[in-house]
């Protein structure tokens, strides 16, 4: 098995597994705000004073978040780059949230990491292999 055909086989795996959604798949919130977006990759820009720049990948200004928190939420809303997302008024809420979506994202790095040891040797090389992966399917971890 090449890395190649690796990455092909575990980026069908996790699409055939149903990859979960953020945040829908895990949990829910009442009270929120909605957020306009425009349909594109987003990125967390500079920090200023506290709040945190949401641009698109051409550097466009989309939102202010008002913490790190808030940003992390709507990078990982924005994986099926929707018109627009409900973000939860409660921090606490978010971070909840947050903390699921990631402790997901951990496993399957995790399980990726453990399937490659088994195929190559060079364990050098296996970052650098989950990341392609997790970019196939547009998955992020901040």
């Amino acid at each position: 098995m090449t890395e190649k055909d690796f990455i092909s086989n575990w980026t069908k795996q996790i699409t055939n597994a149903s990859i979960k959604n953020f945040p829908q798949d895990f949990g829910s919130f009442e009270n929120s705000n909605e957020l306009i977006l425009p349909g594109k990759t987003l990125v967390i820009g500079q920090e200023f004073f506290g709040s945190y720049e949401i641009l698109t990948i051409d550097g466009t200004l989309v939102y202010q978040a008002e913490n790190h928190l808030a940003a992390k939420f709507i990078i990982y809303s924005n994986r099926l780059k929707p018109a627009k997302i409900k973000i939860p008024i409660d921090n606490q809420m978010m971070k909840e949230l947050i903390s699921k979506y990631e402790n997901y994202i951990d496993s399957l790095i995790r399980q990726i990491e453990s399937d490659y040891k088994k195929y190559f040797n060079d364990i050098k090389n296996s970052s650098t292999i989950v990341n392609n992966i997790l970019r196939n399917l547009n998955l992020i971890r901040y």
